[in-house]
């Protein structure tokens, strides 16, 4: 609602036709056409149902991008052999869009800003322009076909320069002197002179199989089973190039224009079909509950992202391949993270720290592990040889405990830990860790450990440090921290 009352924001051709325009008053229009059929004005919504109708347009390529507020832009470059050309490609979406009752206007070119113009500007619902003829094809067209929303247009009409042809082959720099670069950058990009390029609304797929019914499917059954049929090409074709991939998704086409996507990730690298169709099946599997196939699903693409080589494994002699705990543990791990989400499944890498609490990290089970250097060999390196190892268990944290030595510097000869008096007959240290000063405030460095490895009377092993040191004045607390086998 603005001054004046409602406006009209859009029309169609047969409002065009009786007389309405926009910016027109509801009350004007409606005295022009007393049968009006009217919408609330909702740009969100408007660019919601644009954005839905551009994952559907994947269909023909998988390079596509919204250009608000009414287009869109498909790179079909590799894609209209597909379909038969680009004719048949342009037909086909054209009547896909009419059945939708949608007014579309279909221009192919060989750049974005040519395929624009003649779009928005053309004579025809649908246009071609022929690599060659591009320059052609613009030259009657208004200067605004360059998507120039600027005073431009109106400066370029009073000097006489009415349509696009007036200004190629004229000089760029005076023009972009007088009328801005933004002008010469939108011709160079319409005849081909300058790059432009469009962002994908989604990933694009590294590979993928796709498979058209001249009937729609309507079971799960059915989806089910053109989900082998494409699973096997797939991994077929990974596995001549010697890939894998980590993620996987589905795309179901419905004939009333939805896209039901199912996602999957894998843990490590898949080309084997058989693990494709197992994880995307239990995905399936739980549709059944809210499943509406509507009119029935008349395209199903099989898309790999996330591709990489795969590397050789030798397999056992005994087994197949694809088997054994190892291949069952990745296979584990692929369905807890498609059902639970891989970020909740997690796993311990080495980390670079000398504080043996700090020296691991959990990351998620897709990320890649860093390449850390190897702490025993660093250990046995910084004390020649002489390394004798870490506990397998660590304590969660280091918990206190009471001890004493009968040097300030020695190994305790008991200690008290969990209400427990533990007598110490065997000890061996120190092993001193200083912690990494580097990078933090001298307030906040931790004092340097001194770890014992050490038995007592039960002939239990224990992994204890006296945290600071005498010397430096400090008033040394004790700590467990692990226990040995």
């Amino acid at each position: 609602m603005v001054s004046g009352g409602a406006r009209i924001m859009a029309v169609n051709s047969i409002a065009v036709r009786t007389g309405v325009m926009v910016d027109q008053t509801l009350a004007d229009a409606r005295a022009l056409c007393p049968l009006l059929k009217v919408e609330d004005y909702d740009p969100a919504g408007d660019l919601a149902d644009l954005d839905k109708l551009c994952h559907w347009c994947i269909r023909y390529s998988p390079r596509v991008a919204v250009s608000p507020p009414d287009g869109i832009l498909i790179d079909i470059t590799g894609a209209s052999h597909l379909m038969g050309g680009e004719d048949k490609l342009a037909d086909d979406l054209f009547r896909r869009l009419s059945d939708f009752g949608l007014q579309a206007r279909i221009g192919v070119a060989k750049t974005i800003g040519a395929a624009w113009a003649v779009s928005h500007f053309g004579n025809a619902p649908v246009t071609i322009v022929d690599d060659k003829e591009t320059a052609a094809a613009l030259a009657g067209l208004p200067i605004s076909a360059l998507r120039v929303w600027s005073d431009a247009n109106d400066r370029l009409e009073q000097v006489g320069l009415k349509n696009i042809g007036a200004l190629i082959g004229k000089p760029r720099a005076p023009l972009a002197a007088r009328y801005g670069e933004d002008l010469i950058r939108r011709l160079d990009q319409a005849l081909g002179h300058r790059d432009e390029s469009l962002s994908a609304i989604a990933p694009l797929p590294d590979y993928r199989t796709s498979s058209a019914f001249p009937e729609p499917l309507l079971l799960l059954a059915q989806i089910q089973g053109c989900l082998e049929s494409l699973a096997g090409p797939l991994a077929k074709l990974l596995a001549e190039k010697g890939y894998g991939g980590r993620r996987f998704s589905l795309s179901l086409y419905r004939i009333d224009g939805d896209v039901k996507s199912l996602s999957i990730r894998t843990g490590s690298l898949v080309q084997q079909s058989s693990v494709i169709v197992r994880l995307i099946g239990e995905k399936l599997a739980a549709m059944k509950e809210d499943y509406d196939p509507g009119c029935g699903f008349e395209l199903i693409v099989l898309n790999a992202y996330e591709t990489k080589i795969v590397t050789a494994r030798q397999q056992q002699l005994d087994q197949r391949p694809g088997t054994g705990e190892q291949s069952a543990f990745d296979m584990l791990i692929d369905r807890y993270g498609n059902r639970l989400g891989f970020d909740n499944i997690g796993h311990f890498v080495p980390y670079q720290s000398h504080i043996p609490e700090r020296s691991e990290r959990l990351i998620s089970v897709t990320d890649m592990a860093p390449t850390p250097t190897d702490w025993p060999d660093f250990a046995n390196h910084r004390q020649h040889g002489h390394y004798a190892g870490r506990p397998i268990a660590l304590l969660p944290r280091p918990e206190p405990i009471t001890a004493l030595a009968e040097v300030p510097d020695g190994a305790p000869v008991r200690f008290d830990w969990r209400r427990v008096r533990h007598r110490v007959i065997k000890a061996e240290g120190p092993e001193r860790i200083a912690p990494e000063w580097w990078g933090r405030l001298p307030r906040h460095v931790e004092p340097t450990r001194d770890y014992f490895r050490i038995e007592d009377l039960d002939g239990y092993r224990f992994w204890i440090f006296r945290l600071g040191l005498y010397e430096r004045q400090e008033k040394p607390l004790w700590y467990m921290h692990g226990l040995f086998p």
